[in-house]
């Protein structure tokens, strides 16, 4: 398994000045893992420290063949989080 950024993702990753480990630790250690419905991504949500807070983030990311491919990332609140779990839209799953 190899873990891909995409370039979407480096974007981010620069405009948002998030830590460029974070997406790829996300992946890893989140305990948290969805299926969005609206965009057929797969989804991993973990707490970082971000902009001086502990926050929730989430990335969006593709399995493709062999390879972990991240799309994005950005941070979500426990109301997103529980709203997109509540509708429907984030479904939980496996780590994938």
């Amino acid at each position: 398994m190899k873990i891909v950024y995409r370039p979407h993702l480096k974007r981010r990753i620069e405009e948002r000045e998030f830590s460029e480990d974070y997406p790829r630790k996300i992946y890893l250690k989140s305990k948290l893992y969805f299926f969005d419905t609206e965009t057929n991504h797969n989804i991993a949500v973990a707490k970082m420290q971000y902009a001086r807070k502990l926050r929730n983030l989430a990335i969006s990311y593709d399995i493709i063949g062999e390879n972990i491919e991240i799309v994005t990332i950005h941070p979500i609140s426990d109301k997103e989080l529980k709203r997109r779990i509540e509708t429907g839209r984030w479904v939980k799953s496996e780590k994938s």
